[in-house]
């Protein structure tokens, strides 16, 4: 177990981007390796104890985000939490190790329990293990970071978010009747190119126009003609979760910026905040996925997770951003009231909405990701993984139902 002592205050929260450059040490003994292969899969380090461990959903439901507590209504005794810090840190400890948890957790509650921890490998050939410096994708944690960006072109271009995306897509056919904020808020009723029942593919009729072998553009204009090519499924302005909406945005944000979408998450989110280890590339530094299947991992090539799926980041860079986000170095104080309403289904604009938490879980071959923090950074938690039976959101859960014990 990694206690935060000295070595973590690095990435507090109160001083986190001024400090955090200071930890780049620890990132460097990982760098030295050879370079990732994306969507080359490894041989599973070990298999997680059998347990009655619900299955979670691929995107977290709002009522399923620990007891239907509304984070708004919650406050805790600080001076129980620290006279029984040993106990609360064994138990998440116990959690993690009894389920096996390959990957990276941090998480902070108040201003008197923080706690990190790393379990196994983020590349075995290369003999590196997974920190809170590694990269993982993050899968569906990317539509907060598109969502924002949308916000930042309303501020800063005029961007009218009840502009019919005809605009933008002017051959599809549906183009003239769905908005940009029907995008956002999940109720456009355009299908998914993904297939989300079990393992994460493209779905089929899509699927069946892809070889593998297409490069970024290819691949990337074969999943926008599909989505445009599609006839809605609704036309109620119902909540349907799809990812296609947050894909077409990466297409808006392109034509409004000028720029390529990830040209402009790097010009207005990870290099104000010092995200200077977050892209939409693997690296050498990026984990290797334990354990992939061919159609899943079709899925990590460039072009096809984009602006809905396709960020890769680590622990220590997402608590740059939520400080960099909540302290309105990207946007205002406006504009994120804008984003974490509850549009329906508990859904804002790229997160779900729980009292005042938002939270986001992706998942994305072998790789899955909790992210999730309350708006005044009170609550935090964040854990990313390497390996597909791992499950952050479970975890997530359990230890904010035990950290109630300690609520007023």
């Amino acid at each position: 177990m990694s206690r935060l002592k000295k070595s973590l205050l690095c990435i507090s929260m109160a001083a986190l981007t001024a400090v955090c450059a200071g930890c780049g040490s620890s990132d460097s003994s990982n760098t030295s390796s050879s370079k990732t292969e994306k969507t080359t899969s490894q041989t599973e380090p070990s298999k997680p104890v059998e347990s009655n461990k619900p299955s979670s959903p691929d995107e977290l439901d709002a009522s399923a985000d620990s007891a239907q507590v509304d984070d708004s209504k919650i406050t805790f005794n600080t001076l129980e939490i620290k006279r029984h810090i040993t106990e609360i840190e064994e138990t998440l400890e116990n959690d993690i190790s009894l389920y096996n948890f390959q990957g990276a957790v941090y998480t902070k509650v108040g201003n008197d329990f923080e706690y990190h921890t790393e379990k196994g490998v983020a590349n075995q050939g290369a003999h590196f293990d997974n920190s809170i410096y590694t990269g993982f994708y993050t899968g569906s944690v990317t539509k907060l970071f598109t969502a924002v960006a949308v916000m930042k072109l309303v501020e800063d271009n005029g961007l009218d978010l009840d502009t019919a995306i005809d605009k933008y897509f002017p051959k599809c056919a549906y183009a003239k009747d769905v908005t940009i904020k029907q995008l956002l808020t999940m109720t456009s009723g355009i299908p998914n190119y993904i297939n989300r029942n079990g393992i994460k593919t493209f779905t089929t009729s899509l699927q069946d126009t892809i070889s593998g072998k297409e490069d970024t553009e290819q691949l990337h204009s074969k999943i926008a003609n599909w989505i445009l090519s599609q006839k809605r499924l609704s036309d109620d302005g119902a909540f349907m979760f799809s990812d296609s909406n947050y894909y077409l945005l990466g297409d808006i944000i392109a034509a409004e910026s000028k720029m390529s979408y990830e040209e402009y998450i790097d010009k207005i989110i990870l290099k104000p905040v010092f995200m200077t280890k977050s892209s939409f590339a693997a690296n050498e530094n990026t984990a290797r996925p334990y354990v992939s299947d061919e159609q899943s991992a079709l899925l990590l090539n460039e072009g096809a997770g984009y602006s809905s799926l396709g960020l890769i980041s680590n622990v220590s860079d997402l608590l740059r951003f939520i400080d960099g986000l909540m302290s309105y170095q990207i946007i205002t104080p406006d504009s994120l009231g804008e984003m974490f309403k509850d549009y329906g289904n508990g859904f804002g604009y790229g997160a779900y909405i729980n009292g005042n938490r938002v939270s986001c879980v992706g998942g994305l071959d072998a790789y899955s990701a909790k992210f999730s923090f309350t708006s005044d950074r009170n609550q935090i938690f964040v854990a990313l993984s390497n390996y597909s039976e791992s499950d952050p959101n479970f975890l997530h859960i359990m230890f904010r139902n035990y950290m109630l014990k300690y609520s007023n």
